[in-house]
C-alpha cells in the first residue's frame, strides 16, 4: 500500500504551543512525518507484543519531585501519598551557637507551590494558577505533621556501607509506627491540619508603620505556609543536650526528622507534586538585651527540609486494574496497558516476538537497500475509560528495559522548547494529542533510529521496551523496583525510570490483543532505491 505523506509539523507545532502554557491546556496539532510532497512512501505494518506488569514498590528515597496528598479515581482506585524528610542546618554546624537565653516566639514551615501569576489587579493583588494540582479547593484532607522516630541513613549496611541505602513506597507502617505522637501543625486554623488544601492565594506580609497602622510590606507566590508547635522546638533545639548538634550528622540521629502523613478524609483527589527541597523551618526568637536600655535581640535560625527522603504510597487499588494486572500475558499480549506511575505499573513490548519474521525482514531490508524515513509506536488512550477522568497524563516515555536507559531516537533529538521544557524532544515524541473537545485521543512515539539500526545492524539486538509515564523529559534515571532486587542484571523487571515514579497519574491504552482498529502496532515507512 503507498501514502502521500507531508511534513507538516514544524513551526505550526511550535506556534500552537505557546496557545497552552501547561500539561492540561495544551492540544497537540499536526503530525511528525519526515518527506515532502512528492516522496511516496511505502508502509508496513509489523504486530507487537505488549502486555502490563506491576512495579510493586518502587524506590522513592531522593527523588527531584515528590507528590503529597489524595488521589482518587475510578479506573485506578485511590492512592495517599505521605512524605519524610531529614533537616539540615544552612551552615552545616551548630546554628545555635552564642545564642544567649533565647525564647521561641513562632516557627514556621513553608514548601513553595509550582503557579504561575495570571493577572494583577490595579490595586497589586495577584490571582495565580497552580501547576501539578489534581483536585479542587473543595477536595480537602487531613495534613499531620510529626517528628520522625524513623533514622534514614546514609549507606546500605547490607553491602558493607559500600551502596547508598535504597527505601521504597512501602515503608509507611515502619514510619508511622515510631512517630513522635504528638502532632507539630497544631494550630486552631483548620485549614493547616483537619482540612488542609493546596491554596493558590498570594501570600501577604503585614508590617506595622510608623503609625501603628499595618501595611503591607510583601506579597509572596502560593505557597504551604504551616505553623509548628513552638515548645517542641524550643526543647529540641535549645535545650538539645551536648553534643547533638554540632553537625548534620550528629542532628540527623538526634532530630531524626518530619513525617508529613495525609489522612484520606473521602472528598475527592487534593494532590500536588512538591520540591521539598526549597522548603525551610523559620524559628523566630528573641535574647535578653545585654544592656537594660536596649530592648531585646530578635533573631531567626533555619533549618533545610534537606538530607534522606523518601514518599511512602498507599494504594487502594480499583477491582478492574487489579484484574489487569492479575491477567497480564507476556505470551500473547493485553487488550489494554494499564500505565501508572508512582507505585503503580508499566508495560513492556517485544517489537519482534517472531525471530523469524525479523530475519526475513532484515534479508529483505538488505537485499532490496531499503531507507527506512519513519518508525512510529501508536498508543491509542481507551476513551470509554479515560474521558471521564479530570487528569489524564501528558506524556508516555519508551526506555530500553534490558540496559535501563533511553532508546537512540531519545538521544538523537535535539529539539527544545525553551519556554515549556516538558515539551522538549517533541520530535521522539509521546505527547499526549487531544481532539476537539480537549479530550486524550493517542501518544505516538518515533523510534526510527532505532528500528533501522536493528534492521540494518546485525549485531543489533531486539531488546525489549519499556512503557511509563514520565514526569520530566529531560530526567531518564532510572530506579529500583523492590521486587526485582537480586535478580539478574539482564532481566527487564528491576528497574523503572525515576520519572515515572514522580508521576502519580495513570492511563488506558489499547494493547495489541484486540481486534479493535486501534491496537497497538508498529508502523514502519520506507523507501526503495
Amino acid at each position: 500500500m503507498k501514502t502521500t505523506f507531508f511534513l507538516k509539523k514544524g513551526l505550526l507545532f511550535l506556534l500552537a504551543g505557546l496557545l497552552w502554557s501547561c500539561d492540561d491546556d495544551f492540544n497537540s496539532v499536526g503530525s511528525d512525518i519526515v518527506g515532502n510532497e512528492n516522496l511516496n512512501l511505502e508502509s508496513l505494518s509489523v504486530d507487537v507484543i505488549a502486555y502490563n506488569r506491576a512495579t510493586g514498590a518502587v524506590q522513592t528515597n531522593g527523588l527531584p519531585l515528590n507528590s503529597l496528598g489524595v488521589l482518587d479515581n475510578s479506573v485506578f482506585g485511590k492512592s495517599v501519598i505521605s512524605y519524610v524528610t531529614q533537616l539540615q542546618f544552612v551552615a552545616g554546624t551548630n546554628p545555635t551557637t552564642g545564642i544567649v537565653n533565647p525564647t521561641i516566639t513562632k516557627v514556621e514551615l513553608t514548601v513553595p507551590y509550582f503557579s504561575r501569576l495570571e493577572e494583577t489587579d490595579a490595586d497589586g493583588n495577584r490571582t495565580y494558577k497552580l501547576d501539578s494540582l489534581y483536585g479542587n479547593a473543595d477536595n480537602k484532607f487531613r495534613l499531620n505533621v510529626y517528628e520522625s522516630g524513623y533514622y534514614l541513613r546514609d549507606f546500605d549496611p547490607s553491602t558493607n556501607f559500600e551502596e547508598r541505602q535504597k527505601y521504597y513506597s512501602d515503608l509507611y507502617n515502619d514510619v508511622y509506627s515510631v512517630r513522635n505522637p504528638n502532632r507539630l501543625n497544631n494550630s486552631e486554623n483548620t485549614a493547616q491540619n483537619d482540612a488542609f488544601f493546596f491554596d493558590k492565594s498570594e501570600q501577604i506580609i503585614y508590617e506595622e508603620d510608623q503609625d501603628g497602622e499595618q501595611v503591607i510590606s510583601e506579597r509572596q507566590a502560593p505557597q504551604m505556609k504551616i505553623e509548628l508547635d513552638k515548645n517542641f522546638f524550643q526543647n529540641k533545639i535549645f535545650n538539645a543536650p551536648a553534643g547533638q548538634m554540632d553537625n548534620n550528622n550528629t542532628f540527623a540521629s538526634y532530630f531524626k526528622g518530619l513525617f508529613f502523613q495525609v489522612e484520606d478524609l473521602g472528598l475527592g483527589s487534593q494532590m500536588m507534586q512538591l520540591n521539598f527541597a526549597q522548603g525551610k523551618i523559620t524559628i523566630y526568637y528573641t535574647s535578653p538585651a545585654e544592656e537594660e536600655d536596649e530592648d531585646d535581640k530578635e533573631g531567626t535560625l533555619v533549618l533545610n527540609l534537606a538530607g534522606n527522603t523518601v514518599s511512602l504510597v498507599q494504594n487502594q487499588f480499583s477491582s478492574n486494574y487489579t484484574n489487569a494486572m492479575t491477567i497480564a500475558n507476556e505470551v500473547t499480549g493485553d487488550e489494554k496497558l494499564y500505565i501508572k506511575g508512582s507505585e503503580g505499573s508499566v508495560a513492556y513490548i517485544n517489537l519482534f516476538n517472531d525471530m523469524d519474521e525479523l530475519e526475513q525482514l532484515k534479508e529483505q531490508v538488505g537485499s532490496e537497500n531499503w531507507l527506512i524515513n519513519e518508525a512510529n509506536l501508536v498508543f491509542y488512550i481507551d476513551k470509554s475509560q479515560m474521558d471521564n477522568l479530570s487528569f489524564v497524563p501528558f506524556r508516555i516515555f519508551l526506555f530500553d528495559a534490558e540496559n535501563n536507559a533511553p532508546l537512540i531516537d531519545y538521544s538523537y533529538d535535539s529539539t527544545t522548547y525553551p519556554l515549556f521544557p516538558k515539551f522538549n524532544k517533541y520530535v521522539h515524541g509521546g505527547i499526549m494529542e487531544r481532539d476537539s473537545d480537549g479530550k486524550g485521543v493517542r501518544y505516538k512515539v518515533r523510534i526510527t533510529k532505532h528500528i533501522s539500526n536493528l534492521l540494518k545492524n546485525s549485531d543489533a539486538k531486539n531488546i525489549k521496551i519499556g512503557v511509563s509515564l514520565t514526569e520530566n523529559i529531560g530526567q531518564i534515571g532510572m530506579t529500583a523496583l523492590k521486587d526485582g532486587v537480586g535478580q539478574p542484571d539482564t532481566s527487564p523487571y528491576r528497574y523503572v525510570p525515576v520519572s515515572s515514579v514522580m508521576n502519580p497519574l495513570g492511563t488506558v491504552l489499547y494493547g495489541n490483543n484486540t481486534s479493535d482498529d486501534k491496537k497497538l502496532k508498529l508502523e514502519i515507512l520506507y523507501t526503495k532505491p
